[in-house]
């Protein structure tokens, strides 16, 4: 099973048609905190939903034990984009837990796929390089800001883009809609300087800031299914806050929902399941409703624990 997901351009059948994905909630800002401690936008649930998928939220409350009975009851596990610290948090002390869990899963030929978008993708290569946020990311101008990728060579090759349709690629690579909103990014430099990262990831693509400021776009495991994008591919569909350069186009839209596409697919490859439908049904985002937080802020609506 383990060489299912090291091997390049694999078709592969899915061995589960009712996918679940966990997608971690992060500490409530300021302004978000009379709502609830923690917070999730929507757009990542439609996002996972739009590919066939259901969601279970992970709150960053939960206690190991807690988190180890949900993660052998999910099919993989979403790390959103936000602003909880990386230094210390629930999100952070979260999402190392799964993390382990999911490299232990693998290596039991459990392969169980983990992505992280913009914080998630910060937080995988921190996590990843053993550093601190600090040592290990630099600050670069890359805040509303859409570009078109940098693919690298590994991109043709790789299990994310190697059977992407030949328009999604030339849409990603001629068009400016990968849509960044960081001030904090992974250099060149930092990256291949630092050998836990350069042996976990293959980089698949780059590019650069307002400044110049060369910086890894994405990255998928060569090893484990573990897949990051500094940049957000669920704001196309479901962000609609007029101030962000968000391409809606339909180029951007289909660019979109491949790489939505691309991960529950992964997802599908695992088989953990609830021991009941009962116990399933209690843990979906269902039974939560989001909130109005437009005027708060740019998610058009978000979930609150």
């Amino acid at each position: 099973m383990g060489n299912l997901f090291a091997t390049r351009k694999c078709e592969v059948v899915p061995k589960n048609k009712r996918p679940v994905i966990g997608i971690l909630f992060q500490d409530s800002s300021e302004r978000f905190i009379k709502f609830g401690k923690s917070y999730l936008a929507s757009s990542y649930v439609k996002y996972i939903e739009s590919a066939g998928a259901r969601v279970v939220p992970i709150r960053i409350d939960l206690s190991k034990e807690e988190l180890e009975a949900l993660f052998n009851s999910i099919n993989g596990v979403l790390f959103p984009g936000g602003g909880a610290s990386l230094s210390d948090s629930g999100y952070l002390r979260t999402a190392k837990i799964i993390y382990d869990l999911a490299l232990q899963a693998y290596d039991k030929d459990d392969p169980f796929p983990l992505w992280g978008t913009c914080l998630g993708f910060e937080l995988l290569n921190i996590v990843t390089s053993g550093l601190g946020k600090e040592e290990f990311l630099a600050s670069c101008d890359a805040e509303n800001y859409s570009i078109p990728l940098e693919f690298t060579h590994d991109a043709y090759g790789s299990r994310m883009f190697g059977s992407a349709p030949d328009g999604v690629m030339k849409t990603l690579k001629d068009q400016a809609v990968t849509f960044n909103m960081h001030k904090k990014c992974v250099t060149i430099e930092r990256f291949w300087a630092t050998n836990a990262t350069a042996g976990f990831f293959n980089v698949l693509s780059t590019n650069k800031d307002r400044n110049g400021i060369e910086f890894i776009s994405t990255v998928e495991g060569k090893k484990y299914p573990i897949y990051g994008t500094q940049w957000h591919p669920e704001k196309h569909q479901f962000e609609w806050e007029p101030t962000e350069a968000i391409d809606h186009s339909p180029d951007a839209i289909h660019a979109g929902q491949y790489m939505a596409d691309f991960f529950v697919n992964q997802a599908r490859q695992n088989t953990h399941h609830f021991a009941t439908a009962e116990e399933e049904e209690k843990a979906l985002i269902y039974q939560c409703n989001p909130i109005d937080t437009s005027e708060e802020s740019t998610f058009q609506q978000c979930y609150f624990f």
